[in-house]
């Protein structure tokens, strides 16, 4: 087979999941150098990071390691961010690294490839709305989460000391924003046990916006409804079917010419590919800034590059390219671990199938809704309770397992219960 080096640029639920199981099969066993690049040096599941935002689960604990991952699963981890790539040199370039204090750490990097995948994942898209990009927290990384958690413990102090009130507003009503709303009225209902008495649920504004006509625009009507009853009964301010024509400090300026005032912005709308892409000319780069993937997920043009997840677009064949969903990311991220095995013994590469098993979104401790599809009956059908609830935990289970393999990943999650029994049930700091 021959020792050959893979590259993987980006350690989301894609990029992890396939640099672990490439290393468990092939990096413990020196049969290639498996080398994983990510910007960030901790991994949390992307679903999860509105629980960050709000401190309903804390990184120091609920995060993964890269570099400990990797001694322990056969991969390396590098610590950058893409800046260039030479398809024809077969290079990656990294941007220079930098501290805290903006001190420069180290320089531009090379980094060569026999073969590279590209798991960037997804950025929100603000469509080139004026004041956006200033104004607006994009809740679409790690850092992007902290900066949010930051805002909002300011804003909870002030709120305890003057008694006054706190506005969010969060454009986008797909899954991101409707668990964020809901999650940030939980946080509400909680931080009293922790010294804030002077705090309640008529002191927060939670404003949810959305251009479709309904919330999650994009799943069935029931589970899209069901949703809405929630969060109309704990008090979210829908204002749906409005578009955002400004966003400025005071908050979000519709089409209409009406202001909706928020202290804390968010834009959670629309999934494009990272910004970086704009950049790399030799590649087939859309419009929408995500990079065309033939059915096995090789950039087209380039047999020895590889794309998957929400930075790809790949058309299947009814014409519909893969939604940006991490469940469609982890399953390219299977095919293509075969695909690439397939490659180093000589074989050939299979093209990729998607396969719908539905949608769940969490309503924090309220509750959970979504549709399930699958070989259990014909069609989809609802759940929502405490059956749903189970089924989104199920779904990040499956998502560890693919990190750690099944018994490890029931070991890992069983010291996370063990912790969280021991900590404070919000991050307040």
């Amino acid at each position: 087979m021959g020792t050959k080096r893979i590259v993987i640029v980006g350690g989301g639920a894609g990029g992890l999941a396939l640099a672990s199981k490439l290393g468990r099969k092939l990096g413990l066993k020196s049969k290639a150098d498996i080398l994983l690049v990510d910007r960030s040096p901790i991994h949390i599941w992307k679903p999860k990071l509105h629980e960050v935002a709000v401190g309903a689960i804390d990184k120091s604990f609920e995060g993964l390691l890269y570099r400990d991952h990797g001694l322990k699963n056969g991969y390396r981890y590098q610590r950058g961010s893409l800046e260039a790539l030479d398809p024809d040199a077969k290079t990656i370039q990294l941007s220079a690294l930098y501290n805290e204090q903006q001190e420069l750490l180290m320089g531009p990097r090379t980094i060569e490839y026999d073969y590279l995948v590209l798991a960037l994942g997804g950025v929100s898209n603000s469509f080139n709305t004026p004041g956006a990009e200033s104004h607006c927290i994009f809740l679409d990384s790690l850092q992007n989460a902290e900066q949010f958690h930051g805002q909002l413990l300011d804003g909870l102090m002030l709120l305890d000391e003057t008694q006054s009130r706190l506005s969010i507003g969060i454009v986008g009503a797909g899954a991101t924003g409707v668990e964020l709303a809901a999650e940030l009225h939980h946080v509400v209902e909680s931080v009293r046990e922790f010294g804030y008495q002077n705090i309640s649920k008529q002191h927060l504004d939670i404003h949810l916006i959305e251009a479709a006509p309904k919330i999650l625009p994009q799943l069935p009507d029931r589970v899209s409804g069901r949703a809405q009853a929630v969060l109309d009964k704990i008090g979210i301010h829908l204002h749906l079917g409005v578009q955002v024509k400004e966003v400025t400090k005071e908050g979000f300026t519709t089409q209409d010419g009406n202001l909706i005032r928020a202290d804390i912005r968010v834009w959670a709308a629309g999934v494009k590919g990272p910004n970086v892409f704009s950049d790399l000319s030799k590649l087939p780069i859309t419009p929408r800034n995500q990079v065309e993937v033939d059915a096995c997920m090789r950039v087209k043009g380039h047999t020895d590059i590889y794309a998957l997840g929400d930075c790809a677009q790949l058309i299947l064949a009814d014409g519909k390219p893969v939604p940006p969903r991490a469940q469609a990311a982890s399953q390219m991220a299977d095919t293509l671990y075969h695909n690439i095995l397939n490659r180093l013994a000589g074989q050939a590469e299979a093209p990729f199938e998607y396969r719908d098993y539905g949608s769940l979104v969490s309503l924090s401790r309220f509750s959970a809704v979504g549709n399930l599809m699958g070989n259990l009956r014909r069609g989809d059908f609802f759940i929502e309770g405490h059956v749903a609830r189970f089924m989104y935990l199920s779904l990040y289970h499956r998502h560890l397992s693919s990190l750690f393999g099944w018994f490890s990943a029931l070991v890992y999650r069983l010291a996370q219960k063990l912790l969280r029994w021991q900590r404070p049930k919000l991050k307040l700091h």
